[in-house]
């Protein structure tokens, strides 16, 4: 049975585009060309529309940030003088891994019209607002409830006969950092090396919040120290990256996507993100994506909102999302809920570790050292804490493995939760469980493997501060035989085959007919004085790029449509036989909105118009150069008309207002002879 963890949809945030046309860009402009350019932004000119620069009002973690995400193999230099000329943008950051752009605008903003053109004529994937992230709220509870009752509710002491975790599996903790010289923690923490707080742009995630330390010490605090708290995972290695601004429980999604991409490149087996919103983000998703990509399960809280509305990035396809209870296995009253959950998991009253100095936390009432903290801020890391005890007995086994390990072993927890029956995901998480060497589950294979990744903060499990767990023996790994080899087949000899002694014949290659079409590539022309030589344009939005071609310096663009109008391309006439047979061929590239349309008008010896012949385009064209090609003449479909001595091609788009296409390497041979 697939559980929510493999069904999951993808929810984007798209604000309503509104085009707005001002006036066209007048001669001796700067201008772009579209994203297709591999070379120099200097070279670059194009005729478009002008648009107002009005800024938006909107609520952002940067009222003069966009963040683009951009094709694969995107050339940044000319993405730099794009955005320079034409939009007055400047690349501030980048993460290469994902092909996404940080972009200032010293003026603000643009409004939605202007993004949308700015995204049209960049090819772009997406842009987007940098939106706030803010932590899964957490709460200093009262020191006297129970200590530590949620490691025995999960069952950990029978998991840790098994193992109190390896060293070699680590779980990266994308947060507001982590304090380094905390006694329960500095000897869980990778290589220096690996560290990072990119909020602050150095290598020095040292936590002045709060909430990062006691996700850490959820996850993997060291037990059997004689001092303080045990972890999930007593061995787990952790792994610090801050991603809010010091003191700060708010942050920019785009420093928690280059938090996830770092963990990925860094080894983590394991994100956890104590952190969300009600809106999604492309750029969030494909951080994500690119850890899924990475073999990296990431683990997200459901959020404390007491909701049934999605959270993300806990809501992302192939995230682990956890919802929390309290210690009578109960939902939480804070809680979200609902299908989207995968799995529950204690995170009420729990004890774990706090920054040993002054932070923000304490201004707000939290302890130094240790405390008590609720929310799915805890739920997760505790979750996460136990996949990292089944990473230790499962080193080799991949992200939807230890996924579906966690929920296929959990204790039912319908009974205690009548109003939630399959909104807390498949029940509440149980370590001794999941631990049990009793074969590895089959993952859900899916169509295409989107990575996961989540932004939730997570807060660190708590130990009893009356006893120190002692350690458990842990269980000798079994043998495991090694297959006999098998005999490899000896080849059958073959008798090689002599050459004939008269060698046969050698075919000839079949010439190409010359090319009808005037300037097929659109090389030649005066870009201050029409476009190029033997093609006039039409209405609004059609443009002339150079060094944006498929192959050559030159093509053209249709798009965007201003209004609900869009203008075409018309070349001169070409002289054609309708008796004959032709083959036609061209390079076309479009946004995913639009459609690229080619009809040949035709007349007669009396300059008679005679009617336009389409050309059928069955396919989706990428927004990428694809060659395609069709023959035009003897097909049943596509015949001139019997009077026809000259036709004149048309450019233009068959569908779409939103985005743009393009033209190039245009041919057009007689085939007969």
């Amino acid at each position: 049975m697939a559980f929510n963890y493999f069904r999951k949809k993808r929810q984007l945030f798209s604000p309503v585009l509104i085009l707005f046309l001002v006036g066209l860009f007048i001669m001796g402009g700067k201008a772009i060309t579209s994203h297709a350019e591999a070379g120099s932004a200097a070279a670059t000119k194009i005729f478009l529309p002008f648009v107002s620069t009005n800024t938006v009002d909107i609520q952002t973690a940067d009222p003069n940030i966009l963040i683009i995400g951009m094709p694969e193999g995107t050339s940044a230099e000319w993405m730099k003088g794009v955005l320079r000329q034409a939009f007055a943008g400047e690349i501030q950051d980048e993460i290469p891994q994902l092909d996404i752009y940080r972009v200032y605008f010293a003026d603000g903003i643009p409004n939605p019209g202007v993004q949308e053109m700015m995204r049209s004529y960049l090819g772009a994937r997406f842009i987007e607002i940098d939106g706030r992230i803010a932590l899964a709220d957490t709460h200093p509870d009262d020191p006297k409830y129970p200590d530590q009752w949620a490691l025995p509710k999960i069952d950990s002491p029978r998991a840790w006969d098994v193992t109190q975790g390896s060293a070699n599996v680590i779980v990266a903790i994308v947060d507001t950092g982590i304090d380094l010289n905390h006694p329960d923690l500095k000897d869980r923490l990778t290589p220096a090396s690996t560290w990072y707080d990119y909020a602050e742009d150095d290598n020095d995630p040292s936590d002045t919040y709060g909430h990062g330390t006691h996700v850490a010490g959820i996850v993997a605090a060291t037990g059997n120290n004689g001092q303080g708290v045990s972890g999930a995972g007593w061995r787990t290695s952790i792994m610090p990256i801050k991603v809010f601004p010091d003191g700060k429980g708010s942050t920019s999604l785009y420093y928690v996507a280059k938090g996830i991409v770092h963990a990925a490149d860094h080894h983590a087996d394991i994100v956890n993100l104590s952190l969300g919103g009600s809106q999604g983000s492309s750029t969030l998703e494909d951080a994500v994506n690119y850890a899924y990509d990475h073999d990296v399960l990431v683990i997200a809280a459901a959020g404390n909102s007491n909701s049934s509305d999605p959270s993300y990035p806990a809501a992302y396809e192939h995230v682990l999302a956890v919802a929390a209870t309290d210690n009578h296995d109960k939902k939480a009253t804070y809680s979200n809920y609902g299908d989207w959950v995968d799995i529950a998991s204690p995170g009420s009253s729990i004890l774990s570790t706090m920054p040993t100095y002054h932070v923000k936390m304490n201004d707000d009432g939290a302890k130094q050292n240790y405390d008590y903290m609720s929310g799915t801020s805890m739920a997760s890391p505790l979750a996460a804490g136990v996949a990292a005890l089944v990473k230790a007995v499962n080193p080799d086994w991949k992200p939807d493995q230890l996924a579906r390990r966690l929920t296929d072993t959990v204790d039912d927890i319908d009974a205690q939760n009548p109003d939630y029956v399959g909104k807390l995901g498949s029940g509440r998480v149980n370590a001794g469980n999941a631990v049990q060497p009793d074969g590895a589950p089959t993952a859900t294979p899916t169509a295409t493997a989107q990575p996961t990744a989540t932004s939730t903060a997570t807060a660190q499990p708590t130990a009893t501060s009356t006893a120190t767990a002692q350690p458990t023996a842990t269980a000798q790994p079994t043998a495991t035989p090694t297959a006999m080899p098998t005999a490899t087949a000896q080849p059958t000899a073959t008798a090689t085959v002599q050459p004939t002694a008269t060698p046969s014949a050698t075919p000839q290659p079949t010439a190409t007919p010359p090319n009808l079409i005037p300037n097929p590539s659109f090389e030649s022309g005066n870009f201050f004085m029409g476009g190029p030589d033997h093609w006039q344009s039409s209405g609004s939005g059609t443009g002339w790029t150079q060094s944006a071609a498929s192959d050559g310096s030159s093509s053209v663009s249709i798009g965007p449509c201003m209004f609900g109008n869009c203008g075409d391309w018309l070349s001169d006439e070409i002289p054609v036989d309708p008796a004959h047979s032709f083959q036609f061929s061209a390079d076309l590239m479009a946004s995913p909105d639009m459609q690229p349309g080619l009809a040949f008008q035709q007349w007669n010896a009396d300059d008679d118009y005679l009617g336009e012949i389409i050309v059928p385009i069955t396919q989706t064209i990428p927004a990428s150069w694809l060659p395609w090609e069709t023959d035009l003449g003897t097909k049943p479909e596509i015949t001139f008309d019997p009077q026809t001595i000259v036709v004149r091609l048309r450019l233009f788009v068959t569908s779409g207002r939103n985005g743009s296409a393009w033209f190039d390497n245009l041919y057009l041979g007689d085939l007969t002879h």
